[in-house]
């Protein structure tokens, strides 16, 4: 599992920052996730929340806005990967596992695109208390 690593990483960062700004407590923290970074938002939330038991992060909202793969091509386009039509668990999933396929095919051009976007995993924002 490792949403804990990460979940531990996020805590680190988010009380270094919460302590350079003096506060007195968290009580928020927003993530923006790629959906290719193949990490749970649940699990994630959940790990988050054992670390941050007896610190100032203790209860605080955890979210997550998920964000979408994106591609690039070298004929200039640059945007979203066309997902399913369907919306069935099995089409969903495929099209979250994009990230295996090593050349993905241009809307505009036809040719071979490459995966731009959807790996963030980036801390937002933090709302505090001072």
């Amino acid at each position: 599992m490792h949403e804990y690593s990460i979940a531990c990483e996020i805590l680190d960062q988010v009380l270094a920052t919460a302590r350079t700004h003096e506060a007195r407590e968290i009580k928020s923290v927003t993530l923006d996730m790629g959906r290719l970074t193949h990490t749970n938002p649940e699990q994630l939330a959940f790990c988050f929340e054992v670390l941050a038991k007896d610190s100032i992060a203790e209860g605080a909202e955890f979210k997550v806005e998920m964000i979408s793969p994106s591609i690039e091509c070298d004929c200039g386009y640059s945007g979203p990967i066309e997902e399913p039509s369907g919306e069935s668990e099995e089409e969903k999933l495929q099209s979250e596992l994009l990230e295996y396929i090593s050349a993905l095919t241009c809307p505009k051009c036809g040719k071979n695109a490459r995966i731009a976007g959807g790996r963030e995993l980036l801390i937002r924002a933090i709302d505090i208390e001072k």
